[in-house]
C-alpha cells in the first residue's frame, strides 16, 4: 500500500504542475510565453539603453562599430553602427571666416536653408560670421560665437540630424559634430542624462570628442511574469490594423521607449488631427523603421498623421506619405527656497542633490502627456537632509531661452498629449531662504 501511495502521490503532483503551467495565474517562464502566444502576445525582451551623440572630429574621420564611451559612474557604451564623419548627417559643426572681400558673397547651406552675406566696407572676420549666423532662424539651433576662434552651431534637442553644405574657400570648416548612436553593453533601464556620455575609452585618430545633447533613451529589463500577466489583456489585440496593435510593433522596435496611437474617425478635425486619420506618437528609435513599421500594420485606406512625415516605397515601388509625431519638448523651470531644520544636519552639497533627486525623478515620471504636477517634487527634494520647509515655484518654455521672474508660479503646467516635459538640473534654482 506504501508504495502505491508514493505512486498516486508522484501522479498527483505531476497532474498538478501540468495543470498549472497551464493555468494563467501560476504558470512561469516558458509556460506562461506559451500561453501569451495562444493570443498573439509575446513577452518584452530586455532593451539596452540609447544614446544619441554628436562624434566631434575632422571631416572624413571613421569611427568602427564598437567604439567605447562610459558614463562617469562607469557604465559603458557601445557604438551600434560605423560612423564617416561627414556632413550629410550632422547635430553640430564649426567655422570660422578666414578671408574678408568686399563685396563678395559669403554662404553655406543647412538643410534645405541657404545661408548668405555680402560682405561691406568695414567688414571684419567676426563680423561676418556674426552676420551670417544671424540669418539662421531654426529654433532647434544653438549658435555659440567665439569670435576669432570661430562659430559653433548646434542641435539643441540633439537627436535629429541635419546636413550641411559647406564649399566657400573664404571660410574654414574646423569641426563636424556627426550623429551617431550608443548603446549600453548591458540592457536594463539606465538613465543617461544629457551631456552624460563624454568619457572616451578607445582614442581614435581624428575624433576630438563625443558629448550628447539628449538625454538617452532608457532600455528596460525583460518583462516579468508578473507585468506579462498584468499587460496580457491590453495586449491582444494585434491580428487587426486597429490603435492597439501599431503600438504593440512600434514598442518592438530598437530604442523605442514609449508609443502610443491616438484617432480621429469622425468626419472633422479633431484635437488637431485631419478626418479620418491617426497618429503615432513615438519616443526613440529610427524615423524610417517607425514608418516603415506603421505602413505595414497600420489601416488601409486611412491617413497617418504627424509632425513627422516619411516616404516609404510599397512592394511595386510606389511612394506613401506616412507621418507620425515626435513629442514636443516643454522645458520645465523650478525655483526652489528651502528653509533648515535644526534636527538634522544640512551638508554643504544639498542643493547639487536637491538637483540630482528631482532629476532623476522627472526622468522616470514625466512621460509624454504627463502633466508637471509640482507638489510632487516634494519627494524627491525631501530626500535630503536638513530641510524643514520649501516654497515651490515653476515656469515653462517651448525652448531654453530662460523664462522672466514673472512667469514662475505655484501652478501646476498642464502637458498635451503630444508633449512632454523635460525636468534638467541645470533649469532648477535652490536658495535658502
Amino acid at each position: 500500500m506504501g508504495n502505491q501511495a508514493v505512486k498516486i502521490a508522484q501522479l498527483w503532483e505531476l497532474a498538478e504542475g501540468l495543470w498549472e503551467a497551464g493555468d494563467l495565474d501560476s504558470a512561469a517562464g516558458i509556460y506562461l510565453d506559451r500561453l501569451a502566444a495562444f493570443v498573439n502576445v509575446s513577452r518584452q525582451k530586455a532593451v539596452n539603453t540609447m544614446v544619441y551623440t554628436a562624434l566631434w572630429g575632422a571631416k572624413g574621420t571613421v569611427v568602427p562599430k564598437g567604439h567605447l564611451t562610459r558614463l562617469a559612474s562607469g557604465e559603458r557604451f557601445r557604438l551600434a553602427g560605423a560612423v564617416a564623419i561627414g556632413t550629410d548627417a550632422l547635430l553640430g559643426f564649426s567655422f570660422k571666416v578666414v578671408e574678408v572681400l568686399v563685396g563678395a558673397a559669403y554662404s553655406f547651406q543647412l538643410d534645405t536653408a541657404i545661408l548668405s552675406y555680402t560682405a561691406v566696407d568695414g567688414d571684419t572676420q567676426e563680423s561676418i560670421q556674426t552676420a551670417l549666423c544671424s540669418h539662421i532662424d531654426d529654433t532647434r539651433l544653438h549658435i555659440e560665437d567665439k569670435g576669432a576662434a570661430g562659430v559653433t552651431i548646434r542641435s539643441i534637442e540633439g537627436i535629429v540630424p541635419f546636413a550641411l553644405s559647406f564649399g566657400d574657400p573664404k571660410m574654414e570648416l574646423l569641426s563636424l559634430g556627426a550623429f551617431g548612436v550608443y548603446e549600453a553593453e548591458t540592457p536594463g533601464p539606465l538613465f543617461a542624462p544629457a551631456g552624460a556620455l563624454t568619457k572616451i575609452l578607445a582614442n581614435v585618430p581624428g575624433l576630438d570628442g563625443v558629448v550628447n545633447y539628449a538625454s538617452g533613451i532608457t532600455g528596460r529589463a525583460a518583462e516579468s511574469d508578473a507585468e506579462l500577466r498584468v499587460n496580457l489583456e491590453s495586449r491582444q489585440k494585434q491580428a487587426g490594423g486597429n490603435e492597439t496593435a501599431i503600438e504593440n510593433e512600434l514598442r518592438k522596435l530598437a530604442g523605442v521607449g514609449y508609443a502610443k496611437v491616438y484617432s480621429n474617425r469622425a468626419i472633422v478635425e479633431y484635437q488637431g488631427r485631419p478626418p479620418k486619420s491617426y497618429e503615432a506618437i513615438v519616443i526613440g528609435g529610427i524615423d524610417h523603421e517607425i514608418a516603415r513599421t506603421i505602413f505595414a500594420v497600420g489601416p488601409a485606406g486611412i491617413r497617418a498623421f504627424g509632425n513627422t512625415v516619411m516616404t516609404i516605397l510599397d512592394d511595386e515601388g510606389f511612394p506613401w506619405e506616412i507621418g507620425f509625431s515626435r513629442p514636443t519638448n516643454r522645458y520645465i523651470w523650478v525655483k526652489i527656497g528651502v528653509s533648515r531644520t535644526n534636527e538634522e544636519p544640512f551638508p554643504v552639497s544639498a542643493a547639487e542633490q536637491i538637483k540630482e533627486n528631482i532629476e532623476a525623478w522627472g526622468a522616470k515620471n514625466q512621460s509624454v502627456g504627463a502633466d508637471f504636477i509640482r507638489q510632487r517634487i516634494n519627494v524627491p527634494l525631501f530626500q535630503a537632509p536638513g530641510i524643514a520647509y520649501a516654497d515651490i515655484r515653476a515656469a515653462v518654455t517651448s525652448d531654453l531661452t530662460p523664462p522672466d521672474e514673472s512667469e514662475y508660479a505655484e501652478n501646476n503646467i498642464p502637458i498635451g498629449e503630444r508633449e512632454i516635459a523635460l525636468i534638467d538640473r541645470s533649469r532648477i534654482e535652490v536658495r535658502e531662504l
